[in-house]
C-alpha cells in the first residue's frame, strides 16, 4: 500500500542506503532464498554466458603446489588457476581474463572469482575489472547470470545495482551518479545504456526527472515531484509514485569547450527552489548565492555547469596572471576543468546552474564544492551544504587555490586567515615556506612584512 510522502521518502532512503552499503549482503539473501539448480541443467532462456573451463584447448596446464591447484593457459590468452577434477574445473577458482575477452561489454582486463562446478561459474561470482577499477558481485547459474549484481568502484562507491535473467539484463536498474548523491532508475540495454522512460532523482529523493533516453543520453523530459512509495516489488525495487503534473521540457545537454548551454537562461528547478542571487554581503565580492529555504547538512545547494577544458599534459598548474586563468575556473576530474566565459557571468546571459555564484571564505564557510552527475547537463560540480544553513543565510565555500597560483586578493585573505587563527610570526613563516616549496614558486614579500 502507499505511504505518505514522508514516509516515501523515508523508505526510498532506507532502500538506497541498504542498496549501497557493502556491509548489506544482497547477494547472500538471495541465495539463501534460492534453490540454485544442478549445473547439467539449462539456464533459463538457454545458454548465454561463459563457456566451461575444461583442460581441452588448453595449451599448457600446470599443477601449481601441494593443494591440487592447476593452472590452465589457453591460446587466447584466458588464464584459469583452481581446482580441476576428471580435466574440468572442480571447487573454488579464478579466471583472468585479457582485453577484449569476455561476455560483457568493457574492454578491460578482468580476473573473475568463484566456484566452478563441472567447469561452469555457479553461485556467487566476484570479477575485477582492471580497466576501470570497479568491482561487480553476482549471481551465476550454470554459467550463465541469473540474479542480483551490485558493482562498486575501488572507493567503495556503488555505480548499478539491478538484476540479471539467463544472461541478459532484467527490469529496472539502478546507477548512482558521480557524485554518489544522484539516482537513475529504469531499463537497460546490453551495452548498459538506460532505454525508455527513466527516472532521475535529486539528492533530496522528493524531485525528479523523469524522460525518455536512448543509448543512455535523455532525449525528453520533465520535472516531478515525488508523491507516495510503496514496498518493494518483485525486482528488489520500490515503486515510485509522482504528483500528476510535469513540467519544463529538458534534454541532455552537456557543454562543450565551446557552448556552455543550448538553453543558457533555462534554470534548473531544484536550484530556484533552494538557491537566489543578489548583491554578497562580503566587501567588493559582487553578486553572492544565498540559501531560498532551510538546507540540511550534506544537501545539494547548487550546480556548477561551465565550458569543458582539456588540461594541457605538459602544464603543471594555470597560475593567476596566464591567459587561462579564470577566477570561475574549477576541476572537474584530472583531464577536465570547468570554467564560466565572460560573456556568460550575468544572470541575463546564463542562469542555467548558479553555483559559480558562491563566493569565497576562509572563515565563514558553509558549502564545498563536489562531482555531480545530472540528466541534462552530464558530469558536472556542484555545492554541497557542509553545515545546516538557514534561509537567506549567504552560501560560501573555498575556492581551494594554490596559494602561490592564486590572485592577489586571494593570497592576502588567506595571511588575515592565518592571523585570526592565532599563528605566530614563525608559524605563519612556516606555512609560507610550505606553500612556495610546493609550488616551486615565492609570494609577495609585502604580505608578510607587518606580522
Amino acid at each position: 500500500m502507499p505511504v505518505s510522502s514522508n514516509h516515501g521518502t523515508m523508505l526510498l532512503r532506507e532502500w538506497i542506503n541498504s542498496v549501497k552499503s557493502q556491509d548489506f549482503d544482497i547477494i547472500g539473501i538471495y541465495l539463501e532464498g534460492q534453490d540454485i539448480p544442478d549445473p547439467h541443467s539449462t539456464a533459463p532462456g538457454g545458454r548465454q554466458g561463459l563457456e566451461p573451463v575444461t583442460c581441452q584447448g588448453a595449451v599448457k596446464v600446470s599443477e601449481l603446489g601441494e593443494d591440487s591447484t592447476t593452472e590452465l593457459i589457453f591460446k587466447n590468452g584466458v588464464k584459469f588457476i583452481g581446482g580441476v577434477k576428471n580435466g574440468v574445473a572442480q571447487g573454488q577458482g579464478e579466471l583472468h581474463l585479457p582485453e577484449g575477452v569476455g561476455e560483457d561489454q568493457s574492454e578491460g582486463e578482468k580476473v573473475i572469482r568463484g566456484k566452478f562446478l563441472d567447469g561452469f561459474l555457479h553461485g556467487r561470482v566476484s570479477i575485477d575489472d582492471l580497466q576501470d577499477c570497479t568491482n561487480t558481485e553476482l549471481v551465476y547459474r550454470n554459467g550463465v547470470r541469473h540474479g542480483p549484481y551490485r558493482r562498486f568502484r575501488r572507493d567503495g562507491q556503488l555505480v548499478l545495482y539491478g538484476f540479471y535473467r539467463s544472461g541478459k539484463l532484467s527490469g529496472r536498474q539502478l546507477r548512482v551518479g558521480t557524485g554518489d548523491n544522484s539516482y537513475f532508475i529504469g531499463q537497460m540495454n546490453a551495452a548498459e545504456q538506460f532505454d525508455g522512460e527513466v527516472v532521475f532523482l535529486y539528492p533530496t529523493l522528493k524531485k525528479a526527472i523523469i524522460g525518455e533516453y536512448k543509448n543512455g543520453k535523455m532525449m525528453t523530459g520533465s520535472y516531478a515531484d515525488t508523491q507516495n512509495a510503496f514496498q518493494m516489488e518483485e525486482d528488489g525495487f520500490p515503486r515510485l509514485v509522482f504528483q500528476e503534473e510535469r513540467r519544463d521540457s529538458l534534454r541532455f545537454d552537456p557543454s562543450t569547450f565551446m557552448r556552455i548551454s543550448r538553453t543558457p537562461t533555462q534554470p534548473d528547478e531544484y536550484e530556484t527552489e533552494t538557491v537566489y542571487v543578489m548583491e554578497s554581503r562580503i566587501p567588493f565580492a559582487g553578486e553572492g548565492l544565498f540559501a531560498a529555504r532551510h538546507i540540511e547538512e550534506g544537501d545539494l545547494v547548487s550546480l556548477f555547469n561551465g565550458h569543458r577544458i582539456t588540461k594541457c599534459s605538459n602544464k603543471k598548474c594555470v597560475k593567476f596572471g596566464d591567459e587561462e586563468w579564470s577566477d570561475f575556473r574549477l576541476t572537474l576530474d584530472k583531464c577536465t576543468d570547468l570554467d564560466i566565459p565572460e560573456d556568460s557571468r550575468t544572470l541575463d546571459s546564463y542562469k542555467a546552474t548558479l553555483g559559480h555564484k558562491a563566493c569565497h571564505s576562509f572563515t565563514h564557510k558553509n558549502s564545498m564544492f563536489h562531482e555531480f552527475e545530472h540528466p541534462r547537463f552530464g558530469a558536472i560540480m556542484s555545492v554541497i551544504a557542509m553545515k545546516p544553513i538557514k534561509k537567506d543565510e549567504e552560501i560560501l565555500v573555498s575556492y581551494n587555490y594554490n596559494i602561490c597560483h592564486a590572485p592577489p586578493w586571494y593570497q592576502e585573505q588567506w595571511v588575515q586567515f592565518l592571523i585570526k587563527r592565532g599563528l605566530k610570526r614563525e608559524r605563519i613563516l612556516e606555512a609560507k615556506m610550505k606553500e612556495e616549496t610546493k609550488s616551486g614558486l615565492h609570494l609577495p614579500q609585502h604580505l608578510f612584512e607587518n606580522l
